[in-house]
């Protein structure tokens, strides 16, 4: 009897590298391939759109039938959930540097999931034509959503693009092996509950699902590890220290930092706060609130393109974005005194202009100011009027859509991300 595939032994992986079309296992190194290391819970999904003919006759035997045509195949589906984990890698350098801050690639990679955020922010492709490394994020671990020319150690990025960054996702399914293929990253949530760790839940497409078999299995299983086509066990060939190594990837929980392996930090969400400045009638009042409850969210509503061609099971061809949403809320208490949550709530409701955007902005420290956080600073926001939660403790809600400051109307700018280890 063949063996069960259980969730518990399931790993997925992000690359550049096309196993489904020929590549090779050398190929993958920790340069272009790394894992994530997911919650429980994970997804990914293929269908496709279905069309029903059915015929309506008359008479005392008519024609009852239906026919079901499969007409084409919709974009994958796929979802994951991993720990925000800051890794230290804040200060773009040459190559095999050793300061402070520095990797040996020279590219500042603040967060473990470095690459996803860039994926779904920038125009920038993690891994070059050429196979080199390329990190958007800047000095001080910072990222921003904005056109940025490339310095020493960070490429150039623009946030305004046509179509989304492609890429490979691979979900080892214990021993079944499957690639996305032209993977999309679409939507990031940030959950900062304070009764848990922070995490960023990961939505995005695809335009094909395939099980790897034969030669492309032998290879996935060569780099990631499990049971290969002989049945025989295969450890992995991660090397976390070695950033060129043929046929490998890089871990999640590991950082190459000032030319020494680290263990990535974990967030505590129960530091976490926000900070909101407002200006009613010329008066910028600043608000910093201990939160029950923070969110962030950021979401490139990215859509596929799929044919309509008769007697053709048609498949994806190409996707493009539209428009970009940041979001975020936050919950807390609701208290009575100069600068907080009530004076706060009193003065957006006084506000009586349509929109207050380019006079308001929200900081989200995701575990606070010290230690290990990463802080989402949006430049220009508009915020929704608070509401009350009558509860044993009354709180308070907000809502708030990210928006371009009046200076780069076109061009970006709704928020920056730094993350500190």
């Amino acid at each position: 009897m063949s063996s069960l595939n259980l969730q518990r032994n399931s790993e997925v992986f992000f690359s550049t590298v096309d196993l489904v079309n020929g590549a090779l296992n050398t190929a993958m190194t920790p340069s272009n391939t790394w894992k994530l290391e997911v919650l429980a819970g994970f997804a990914v999904t293929a269908s496709a759109a279905t069309q029903d003919i059915t015929s309506m006759e008359s008479g005392t035997s008519p024609d009852r039938s239906q026919q079901r045509f499969n007409t084409a195949i919709n974009p994958v589906d796929w979802n994951l959930q991993t720990y925000i984990r800051p890794t230290g890698a804040i200060t773009p350098a040459a190559a095999n540097g050793s300061a402070a801050g520095t990797t040996v690639s020279g590219n500042a990679k603040p967060l473990a999931d470095w690459f996803m955020w860039q994926s779904l922010v920038s125009n920038t492709k993690v891994v070059s034509a050429t196979s080199a490394e390329q990190s958007v994020w800047t000095t001080g671990g910072k990222l921003n959503t904005i056109n940025t020319a490339a310095v020493t150690g960070a490429a150039s990025t623009r946030s305004n693009f046509p179509s989304a960054t492609e890429n490979h996702l691979y979900f080892v399914l214990d021993n079944v092996v499957y690639q996305v293929s032209n993977a999309t990253v679409n939507q990031a949530t940030v959950d900062a509950g304070i009764d848990s760790i922070a995490t960023t839940t990961w939505t995005g497409q695809g335009t094909t699902l395939q099980e790897l078999t034969g030669a492309a299995r032998s290879n996935a299983i060569a780099v990631f590890g499990g049971i290969n086509n002989a049945g025989a066990l295969v450890a992995d060939s991660v090397t976390a220290a070695n950033l060129a190594a043929p046929g490998a990837y890089h871990p999640y929980n590991q950082m190459n930092v000032a030319a020494a392996v680290t263990t990535n930090a974990y967030i505590k969400n129960r530091l976490s706060a926000i900070q909101l400045t407002h200006n009613l009638s010329g008066t910028v009042s600043t608000y910093t609130f201990p939160v029950t409850a923070l969110t962030f969210d950021y979401t490139n509503n990215i859509t596929y393109l799929t044919p309509e061609e008769l007697a053709t099971l048609n498949a994806p061809i190409g996707q493009f974005v539209g428009t970009r949403a940041v979001t975020g809320s936050a919950t807390m208490y609701l208290r009575n005194d100069t600068n907080e949550s009530s004076q706060f709530m009193r003065n957006i409701m006084a506000d009586s202009r349509t929109t207050s955007a380019q006079y308001a902005t929200a900081n989200l420290f995701i575990g606070g100011t010290t230690g290990s956080n990463v802080t989402f600073s949006l430049p220009a926001v508009q915020f929704e009027f608070p509401q009350l939660a009558v509860d044993d403790i009354i709180s308070m809600s907000v809502n708030f859509v990210a928006q371009e400051p009046n200076a780069s109307k076109g061009g970006g700018g709704e928020v920056s991300i730094v993350a500190v280890k």
